[in-house]
């Protein structure tokens, strides 16, 4: 197909195209704006310092501080999302969820070469989400010193209600764009698979790519379009034609 065949196709079917993206683009919006619930984050901040005490000065001897600094704040991450810690501020907040559920909700990040400890909570409720945030710093920096026998944890940032929260989803607008795109994508494809399936021939070109021959001419085709008063028919020819 040459480049106007293809705009071709796209103005027989823009009408198709035009419903199925706006439908599309549409549904994306109602579902971001009315049916998805807002999903909030809040973030606390913890430093681990292996250097707090004598009990840790072992570790800085055999290894360099940035090592251990690393390896450290792993093991945290791990303890941070484990069943002791999430099960207890479960039953220090009342929480209505399982372990499992609230273990979905917690994400702990760490920088390379960094002694922070980033924990954050995803709730659709922002005060739930700073709630939980905050529990699981303190439990956790209670329950280090009798995991690890050592008191080197510090909150550094306590998360707080922001004045204006912004929900980190659904991201509205980038829903709607992807919709619109895909809408888009979908239509035109719909509209050249039913012209490929199409095998009706409408064209001079078509008749000599399918069968080889040349045609001749066009006979204009006769049609009825009036009666006489006595009844007799009356005919004239017209402008359309079927090809040969």
């Amino acid at each position: 197909m040459e480049l106007k065949e293809y705009w071709a196709v796209i103005r027989r079917w823009l009408w198709m195209i035009g419903v199925i993206t706006i439908v599309a683009t549409v549904t994306s919006a109602v579902l971001s704006y009315k049916v998805i619930k807002p999903t909030y984050e809040a973030t606390t901040s913890l430093l681990v310092n292996q250097r707090y005490n004598s009990q840790t000065t072992a570790i800085s001897a055999l290894y360099n501080d940035t090592m251990a600094n690393e390896a450290l704040v792993q093991t945290y991450s791990d303890i941070i999302k484990s069943n002791t810690i999430l099960d207890s501020v479960i039953s220090s907040d009342s929480l209505p969820y399982t372990v499992a559920q609230l273990a979905s909700m917690v994400k702990v990040t760490s920088n390379n070469q960094s002694e922070v400890i980033s924990v954050s909570v995803d709730n659709p409720s922002i005060q739930n989400a700073v709630m939980i945030a905050n529990s699981i710093a303190q439990v956790f920096q209670q329950r280090v010193v009798q995991l690890m026998q050592v008191q080197n944890v510090q909150v550094v940032d306590q998360a707080t209600v922001p004045a204006h929260p912004v929900p980190i989803s659904p991201k509205k607008g980038l829903n709607i764009a992807i919709a619109f795109i895909l809408g888009l994508m979908v239509s035109v494809g719909i509209a050249f698979m039913i012209e490929y399936l199409d095998d009706t021939v409408r064209t001079e070109e078509q008749v000599t790519q399918i069968f080889g021959v040349s045609v001749l001419g066009v006979i204009p085709s006769l049609g009825t379009e009036h009666k006489g008063k006595k009844g007799r028919t009356v005919t004239q020819g017209e402008s359309h034609g079927a090809s040969l």
